[in-house]
């Protein structure tokens, strides 16, 4: 389905004096919403939100200008999984000088027959980071069954920060209002996001309604609403990105904000703006300017290093196992690569800077990447807008090859970038030329290949070996997996997954020369698997996909799995000629789209000897929503042919 987006650019004005103007609809439950027992647009929704209503309005409090948001929503409890929406958390920001506010909290239950009223002393404060912290507090006597009410005021100083109405949530909408009074001198860029389209979009110009004490005139308004209805339930499921990039909501940033005195501030800038900014910004572009510090660090060995690409290697190895990252990300906040270089910690940005500054110190062409993760959304491309980003790599050209490098992670090697950082694109800088978008395309070589060996003897006993190799960035999930277990509880794992057998010995290769592929070896000894007449063994050792991650109905959003993949197992078997193969899987192929991704499973048996090949191709790691259905089939196949496919052994007469 196609993705909507609807800019809108206004330069207009807005004052909002009295009550909070949605209190009116507070308590007005009926009995038709305390008798409801299931949604019918969607009887598998656990609750649902009847209405939910937001008003904006720039207020003049205590001689501030701040920006006044009212809230008001009813909820409906409809099984015991909903009654986790009873715990509301209101977010709010705050710095060393200054903060938003929340106040007039009220909030009531109701229950055939009786109503409970949040009491002032259930509500807490929590603090979640230097500038974020909330107002949390759980309904009294929640049931199935259970209508929920509540509103709240947020002041905030912080005009720039507008961020909008999110119409979709986890939870299903009958309906859902959004409504702001903008005064004229403010001026904002709207986006409406995500596949779902407005049942009401209304703007019109009120005159003369923002004053400010002393000024000769008043200021005009805009007065819009916007509201949706039958809102479904954002439903998140396995391989995608953020769902920042799909919710359906509208999204405010600020542009221009005219002064009273006649100056203008501007907030949505050129590239060209941004980029003469950057230069000397503290926390990128200056940072981007210690190469001395750092050529004094490396060694003579590497800087007199004949190949760039070698040097560039020793480089990339040196900075990455002299850091070690901290946790933070820290883009625009206060980066310092010298102290950090000293401390042998940092962010993720001084890390990289440091990499930056080390690799154009020994003489290697390189830029900086700016991106934002996964997780966090993909950045807006028609304007800068420099809160999309939250993180940094470097990019090295050498000859005709290019090279995006991550040195947060020891683990990484020379040319991967953490996955969390496959976002589609970035912003390049070298801080002299203009910068300009590139695509951030993943190490394409990321194969697995697992051949498993198993002897059969005349008495039944049988013996085996694993060997597995992994490259690229399964190599690199490969290491992570190893480094965060211990080598008993990993081979404990092993045997789970393979019930019959024993690791008797185990032996792995290059695990910490990460620009080689990890080298597994399991030697394995069988439980009595071969006694009895009849033998039933499962050859899927290592499922890739036991069963289906694709479950929805219908998924609007597209599937993404960061990087292409190959997977190839080879599985030998040999048994003496008192044994027989009988049920001998049949050869199978599947595709999707072509030859976006293929799945083929091939068995000879010939002379007491069986060979079965497993071959899982998915050349291209982005399927859009169009492909869903196909998809969807394709792994549902997948998943069947690894979880049914037998063998079957038998002792002959």
């Amino acid at each position: 389905m196609k993705l909507y987006y609807l800019f809108f650019v206004f330069l207009i004005t807005c004052m909002c004096y009295g009550q909070n103007p949605l209190s009116e609809k507070f308590g007005n439950v009926s009995q038709k919403e305390l008798d409801m027992r299931t949604y019918e647009k969607d009887t598998t929704a656990h609750a649902v939100v009847l209405e939910e209503y937001g008003d904006v309005s720039f207020q003049l409090i205590k001689d501030r200008i701040l920006l006044v948001k009212q809230y008001y929503t009813k909820i409906k409890i409809l099984d015991k999984q909903g009654v986790d929406e009873a715990i509301i958390q209101i977010p709010y920001y705050r710095t060393r000088k200054s903060e938003e506010t929340i106040k007039n909290i009220k909030a009531v239950t109701y229950n055939t027959g009786e109503t409970n009223t949040l009491a002032t002393d259930q509500i807490f404060t929590v603090d979640h980071s230097e500038n974020w912290s909330e107002k949390r507090f759980t309904f009294p006597n929640v049931k199935v069954g259970s209508v929920l009410e509540y509103q709240y005021t947020l002041e905030t100083p912080f005009v720039y920060n507008f961020e909008g109405w999110e119409f979709q949530s986890d939870i299903p909408k009958v309906y859902s209002e959004f409504s702001a009074k903008i005064p004229g001198n403010y001026r904002y860029n709207r986006v409406l996001k995500g596949f779902l389209k407005l049942a009401i979009n209304k703007s019109d110009v009120k005159k003369r309604c923002f004053y400010v004490p002393g000024l000769v005139d008043k200021a005009d308004c805009e007065v819009f609403k916007y509201a949706m209805r039958d809102i479904p339930a954002f439903k998140e499921e396995a391989y995608m990105l953020s769902k920042n990039n799909y919710l359906s909501r509208i999204h405010f940033e600020m542009s221009e904000y005219y002064r009273f005195d006649g100056g203008k501030d501007v907030y949505t800038k050129t590239w060209k703006a941004v980029d003469k900014e950057m230069r000397n910004d503290k926390d990128v572009g200056g940072q981007v300017k210690r190469n001395k510090f750092f050529k004094n660090q490396l060694s003579d060995a590497i800087l007199n290093e004949k190949s760039d690409y070698k040097r560039a290697q020793k480089v990339f190895n040196f900075i990455k196992e002299h850091y070690t990252w901290n946790g933070e990300y820290r883009l625009f906040n206060n980066a310092n690569v010298r102290q950090a270089f000293i401390n042998k910690t940092g962010s993720i940005a001084e890390i990289n800077l440091s990499l930056i500054n080390s690799l154009l110190a020994a003489n290697i062409k390189t830029e900086t990447v700016m991106l934002s993760t996964r997780s966090k959304g993909i950045p807006t491309q028609i304007h800068p807008v420099m809160s999309d980003f939250n993180y940094l790599v470097a990019k090295v050209t050498i000859g005709q090859e290019v090279f995006l490098l991550d040195a947060t992670d020891k683990l990484l090697s020379f040319g991967l970038i953490q996955t969390r950082a496959l976002n589609y694109t970035g912003r390049v800088m070298d801080f002299k030329k203009p910068s300009y978008w590139n695509p951030i395309n993943p190490y394409a070589e990321n194969r697995q290949n697992t051949l498993i060996n198993i002897a059969v003897d005349e008495e039944g006993t049988a013996k085996g070996k694993i060997s597995q190799v992994n490259s690229g960035y399964l190599a690199y999930e490969k290491r992570k997996e190893l480094a965060d277990t211990d080598e008993d509880s990993y081979l404990d794992d092993i045997e789970k997954r393979i019930p019959f057998v024993e690791v008797e010995k185990y032996e792995i290769k290059d695990r910490e020369e990460t620009q080689k592929p990890t080298k597994e070896f399991f030697f394995l000894e069988f439980n009595d698997a071969f006694s009895s007449e009849k033998t039933y063994l499962d050859p899927f050792f290592f499922k890739l996909f036991p069963s289906t991650p694709f479950r929805l109905e219908e998924r609007k959003y597209p599937v993404d799995f960061a990087y292409p993949r190959i997977y190839t197992t080879r599985f030998i078997m040999s048994i003496p000629d008192s044994y027989e193969y009988v049920n001998i899987p049949e050869d199978k192929t599947y595709k999707l789209a072509g030859t976006k991704a293929i799945c083929g499973l091939k068995t000879v048996a010939q002379n007491g000897q069986l060979n079965m090949t497993f071959k899982l191709v998915i050349n291209d790691f982005h399927f859009t929503a169009a492909e869903y259905q196909e998809l969807k089939t394709f792994f549902s196949n997948l998943a069947t042919l690894e979880s049914k496919t037998r063998l079957t052994i038998t002792k002959k007469n």
